[in-house]
């Protein structure tokens, strides 16, 4: 039995205090709460006002982030409530984050409304398994130890855009990249109306396999005259009678436009009419050739995983805290809060054609900015635990890399001119640097790699011009 909320029998005219568009009027309202609070707590890590809530609270929410690194990292990843309190949301209610919350569909809405492109325009039935592919391919790539999430979560596509905005200056072309993404997201509103949530969104696609169990559904009564309104207005261009209910966003325009009140929105079985349609008329479920193509995209995207997980190559120096290389390349999502937050700009995203599985991961870079001794800024911000929060006195003994001296570039060294900014730079706390006699009256810097590490004032204030004479090698931390 159906249980309604506000839905006034079908036929009858609108004359009582039934309104079916009241809800649809409350979305834009909720749309841009949500959307305004999402770029507020982004913001709130380095513009100068101060947020309640934590800068990650989205993310936390995020079945696919914690989906993907749990698998990749072999551990169960952290937020592991907030997750499933949207998952059983949305196996309750249906699709509502996806239609009423999440800051990249609001986007598309908005950018729709701006080119005033109307919602609507047909897809070929096939493209929207494209998510449940990309889904699958996404589950294989993080079976095979890549996590590639970064490169296609919504939550962190938006998030990164506005993290890394601290670091237009230096890192030009992962920022560059970075908004291209949500640029071409957007633009193909002009392919249609939302295609992005219809055909490529992973997130949506596991928040459509949840909705699959919602008794919240949109419901279509024995007075539908089949006129296609519903269908011109939907966001992702289906109807009751041609797309299937768990896909919906629960954004009810439908309901609103409908001249006959023939669609409404309730908890419960299906409608007597919807079990009465005849099978010919009823919507193709195409769920076994989904999963079938979908165990293809779990094999290619193991295989892809296999293929650009990092074995060898050179390594770049991570943040303090940050796990050994492979753990920290399957934990990190590439938001960039890190580099957002750090107060000498230091760390910058990284964007490699070698390293795609740890795209937009943070390395640091000392010649931009060295990493304070007491500064522990990055773990505090990091969202996924790839960078462990360490207090001001841990930190003091946290080893990122070890100095080494270039003698063929540093002045005392190779042109006997008097230098010693390499030593006065060294924090007092650390000493790692020492001038030793070589002859009578000739000093010479030396690093004492024991005490190093690996903060890189010294690379930072080497006067030499272009690549310092003094550098922070990782390598030599492991030796």
């Amino acid at each position: 039995m159906a249980v309604a909320f506000n839905v006034k029998p079908a036929g009858q005219r609108d004359t009582g205090p039934y309104q079916p568009g009241r809800a649809r009027r409350w979305r834009p309202g909720v749309q841009a709460f949500f959307l305004v609070l999402f770029i507020l707590l982004a913001l709130s890590l380095w513009a100068p006002w101060q947020m309640p809530l934590s800068h990650d609270l989205f993310l936390r929410f995020d079945p696919l982030l914690w989906l993907l690194g749990s698998v990749a990292d072999r551990e169960v990843a952290q937020h592991g409530l907030f997750v499933l309190a949207l998952v059983l949301a949305t196996a309750a209610l249906g699709r509502v984050f996806c239609g009423w919350v999440c800051p990249l569909g609001t986007t598309l809405d908005a950018t729709r409304v701006a080119t005033g492109r109307q919602p609507g325009r047909p897809l070929p039935p096939w493209s929207s398994r494209l998510r449940f592919w990309l889904l699958a391919g996404l589950l294989g790539a993080a079976m095979a130890g890549a996590n590639f999430a970064g490169w296609f979560d919504p939550l962190v596509m938006t998030s990164r855009a506005l993290h890394l905005l601290t670091c237009a200056g230096e890192s030009w072309l992962p920022v560059a990249v970075g908004w291209f993404l949500v640029i071409v997201v957007a633009g193909l509103t002009f392919v249609a109306p939302r295609f992005w949530c219809r055909t490529l969104c992973p997130l949506g696609a596991a928040l459509s396999l949840a909705g699959r169990f919602s008794q919240y559904r949109r419901r279509r009564s024995k007075s539908c005259a089949a006129c296609g309104q519903c269908s011109t207005v939907c966001p992702l261009g289906v109807s009751p009678a041609s797309g299937p209910a768990h896909d919906c966003l629960v954004c009810r325009r439908c309901e609103a436009v409908c001249p006959q009140q023939a669609i409404s929105f309730a908890f419960g079985e299906r409608t007597a009419a919807a079990a009465s349609q005849p099978e010919s008329e009823r919507p193709v479920d195409p769920g076994r050739r989904r999963w079938l193509f979908s165990m293809g995209g779990l094999v290619l995207g193991g295989a892809m995983g296999l293929t650009t997980r990092r074995r060898n190559g050179q390594a770049v120096l991570r943040p303090p805290g940050a796990s050994d290389e492979a753990q920290f390349a399957t934990r990190c999502i590439g938001c960039g809060a890190c580099c957002a937050v750090c107060p000498t700009g230091g760390l910058q995203p990284l964007l490699a054609l070698d390293r795609l599985e740890a795209a937009f991961s943070p390395m640091l870079a000392p010649r931009v900015g060295p990493c304070l001794p007491h500064c522990t800024a990055c773990g505090e911000a990091c969202p996924s635990g790839a960078i462990a929060k360490l207090s001001a006195g841990q930190k003091l003994v946290v080893r990122i890399g070890v100095a080494v001296l270039d003698e063929g570039r540093c002045l005392p060294w190779a042109f006997q001119q008097r230098c010693v900014i390499c030593l006065d730079a060294c924090p007092a706390e650390f000493r790692a640097i020492e001038l030793r006699p070589i002859a009578p009256r000739e000093f010479r810097p030396y690093v004492v790699e024991s005490a190093c590490t690996g903060c890189g004032i010294c690379e930072h204030r080497c006067p030499v011009p272009g690549e310092a004479a003094i550098r922070v090698r990782f390598e030599a931390a492991m030796t």
